[in-house]
């Protein structure tokens, strides 16, 4: 049998996650959605939960389904979901009730983006296994770096008076057109190209799974645990702090409109470097030491969201967001690490669900904190999270040791 190479594959992988990432970039088209529709500002808020919650759904049926029936198949399912989601969006009208855009965009539209990332997140992992963290890297930094792309896009479209809605109806057949093409190229390696990669050394701070555990003995273990509590506080800080990091800027940090509209777009290009950068590191520094590096690093631009003003405000939320992309990549690598690729897929979907908790949890404890007050609540609470995270991290370490783990 032909050895394949991976370059096609995991280039078509990546960009059907540019396609299906836009559920980050719901903070670019939230002001004129709330414009053109009439939508009360705390109602809009609401669409990026809901697509976050449908998100993880997908996310979990996605890798369930790349265990059973292959990436290109569940690839393919996933994009025309989110594909259908966005379109049928398009057919609101101005005024028109915001439950349909929760259906269409948030439900249907998160959903098929999870369905997507799930597959691409476990095929990409599968043609490098002897760089996990870099493959994880690699797809979460592409579905981050949809927020960049997209934002400067939206101002573009905008800007030439085009109506959100007609946005939307050309952003479904954008998506479609590009995305189910792109799919039709996602495959596994065969067993020849995985015969030929070099075995990995072992390193210090090196997690290999002996054999890969379904579901059911994944559970029944402490890391399993650890990984759930990880991914529901890491996201904490960046869940409050993102729906507010334009108007904070602007009404109380001293930025102008172009300023704090820049700042949004780049806060993609942060987490997407965040993803690449520091899931690569994790190759070498290894899985936990990073992430405990990069809680402290949240830790710390939380407590400074407090009080910087003007650009250092700016450069403390574009760290914000690097810190946030480096688990977001890394997690997933660590699930595998733990429990092995076979059931990847499923395994890590399962984790993810304390994603969509944590979305709802978070921007329930935010919207529940008084206006005179909310900005500094928020960024303590965030820098417990952070720090919980530091401490959740710590347990794992010493329970690794005395199991011998590491």
């Amino acid at each position: 049998m032909k050895k394949r190479s991976p370059y096609v594959p995991v280039i078509a992988a990546l960009i059907v996650q540019v396609c299906v990432g836009i559920i980050y970039a719901w903070s670019a088209l939230r002001k004129s959605a709330i414009d053109f529709y009439g939508w009360e500002p705390k109602a809009a808020t609401l669409v990026a939960s809901y697509m976050l919650f449908a998100f993880v759904i997908g996310n979990f049926v996605g890798g369930a389904l790349n265990d059973r029936i292959g990436p290109k198949k569940s690839c393919f399912v996933g994009v025309a979901l989110f594909g259908l989601g966005i379109l049928l969006s398009s057919f609101l009208p101005a005024g028109g009730n915001i439950a349909f855009f929760y259906l269409t965009f948030g439900v249907i539209g998160g959903f098929g983006s999870g369905v997507a990332y799930g597959a691409n997140l476990a095929c990409i992992q599968m043609w490098l296994p002897h760089r996990r963290g870099l493959a994880t890297g690699l797809a979460a930094a592409f579905f981050g770096f949809s927020t960049f792309v997209f934002s400067f896009a939206v101002k573009a479209l905008l800007a030439a008076n085009i109506a959100i809605n007609t946005l939307l109806l050309i952003f479904a057949i954008a998506f479609l057109a590009i995305g189910l093409i792109a799919s039709l190229f996602v495959r596994l390696p065969d067993e020849e190209y995985l015969a030929a990669l070099p075995k990995p050394a072992a390193k210090k701070n090196a997690l290999v799974a002996k054999e890969s555990k379904t579901l059911g003995q994944a559970i029944k273990t402490v890391p399993f645990w650890c990984l759930v509590a990880c991914v529901f506080f890491y996201n904490g800080t960046w869940n409050m702090l993102n729906p507010i990091i334009r108007d904070l800027g602007m009404d109380e940090r001293g930025l102008s409109d172009g300023v704090a509209t820049l700042l949004l777009s780049l806060t993609g290009l942060a987490n997407a470097c965040g993803r690449l950068i520091m899931s690569a590191l994790s190759d070498k520094l290894g899985r936990i030491p990073t992430i405990f590096l990069l809680s402290g690093m949240t830790a710390a631009c939380a407590l400074l969201l407090m009080f910087v003003p003007g650009y250092g405000y700016f450069i403390v939320v574009l760290l914000t967001a690097f810190a946030f992309g480096g688990p977001a990549a890394i997690n997933p690598a660590t699930s595998t690490d733990f429990f092995g690729p076979k059931y990847a897929g499923t395994n890590y979907g399962v984790i993810m669900l304390s994603l969509g908790l944590s979305s709802l949890f978070f921007n329930f404890l935010s919207g529940s904190f008084p206006a005179e007050n909310r900005y500094f609540l928020t960024f303590l609470i965030g820098a417990i999270t952070a720090l919980i995270n530091i401490g959740n991290y710590l347990f794992l370490r010493a329970y690794m040791k005395k199991h011998a783990l590491d």
